[in-house]
């Protein structure tokens, strides 16, 4: 783990951030003592839309005729 002086950090704010942008952990000292780390982001989780389609052809079985949730969604957004 790479460290910074409190004043190092203030300094050189964008090399900090840079190291934790490509995924290395970053220590911040105060009189020699480690006070803070600066770690990358969490990879995010993928969210799974519930399947709209499946639970509606299950309860009206096939009487049921619409767009699933997915569909949907891609049609709102249009060319974003």
């Amino acid at each position: 783990m790479k460290t910074f002086s409190i004043m190092e950090a203030q300094h050189n704010l964008a090399l900090v951030l840079r190291e934790v942008a490509a995924g290395h952990e970053v220590g911040i000292t105060r009189h020699k003592k480690l006070v803070a780390r600066l770690l990358p982001p969490a990879v995010p989780a993928a969210i799974e839309l519930p399947d709209f389609v499946a639970r509606a052809r299950n309860v009206w079985h096939a009487g049921w005729s619409g767009t699933g949730s997915n569909e949907l969604l891609e049609e709102t957004r249009g060319s974003r």
